[in-house]
């Protein structure tokens, strides 16, 4: 194998073990406050833009769609989230953080920049 190839292979190596800390990063978030990876970062997202519609989540988390109903409905029941229904247009639906959870947010947001600190 030339220079080139072993330096391809090599850096595609890096990038697995990459996602390998990432992944274990949020499996401790899932074992200690039970959010999925997916369910950590619509709120983030929420919390960085503010209340969106499902479909402009959609441009940011990428939830498969077997799944999606499921994701939303959790946080909802959970009560990270609440949704909400325009009277103008009932096919829209749009998701707001409870700020009722403030506390746990800024307890969750702690927790993770932690873990991310141990694990790198």
């Amino acid at each position: 194998m030339n220079n080139q190839a072993g330096e391809n292979v090599s850096m595609i190596l890096q990038l697995e073990e990459v996602c390998k800390e990432i992944n274990s990063i949020f499996k401790v978030i899932y074992e200690t406050y039970d959010l999925t990876k997916e369910e950590v970062l619509i709120l983030l997202t929420l919390w960085d833009k503010g209340s969106m519609t499902l479909k402009e989540m959609d441009s940011y988390v990428n939830i498969k769609s077997y799944k999606r109903t499921r994701t939303y409905n959790k946080l909802v029941q959970s009560e990270w989230i609440f949704k909400e229904r325009p009277l103008d247009d009932e096919r829209t639906v749009i998701i707001h953080f409870n700020k009722e959870k403030q506390e746990l947010k800024n307890e969750l947001l702690d927790f993770i920049t932690a873990t991310i600190k141990k694990t790198i």
